[in-house]
């Protein structure tokens, strides 16, 4: 169960940013996430004296709308799946350090 939720968590970090990037070459390699789409958009929107574009503010609510959706899902994990996962753990009586 603990690596299930691991993995979802991790699918979610994955959409979220880019964790495959090492070096100043790797953005070449790897697309940029959410983060950064939104990040850079931004920042481009804050450039100028005039107000952004209707496709901006678009692209904006988009971006925004997709990373709520992750954020909801990651949420759901925390509250109840760790939960459960707790609950399992002292159930079982699954000791914290075990020592061979």
């Amino acid at each position: 169960m603990g690596k299930s939720i691991l993995e979802e968590m991790k699918e979610i970090e994955e959409s979220l940013y880019q964790t495959k990037n090492r070096s100043g070459q790797d953005p070449l390699n790897y697309p940029i996430r959410l983060n950064n789409k939104l990040g850079h958009l931004n920042s481009l929107m804050g450039m100028g004296d005039n107000r952004p574009t209707e496709s901006a503010i678009e692209f904006s609510k988009e971006v925004t709308a997709r990373i709520d959706k992750h954020l909801d899902a990651l949420n759901l994990i925390l509250d109840e799946k760790v939960a459960d996962f707790n609950d399992l753990v002292k159930a079982n009586e699954v000791k914290a350090v075990k020592l061979d």
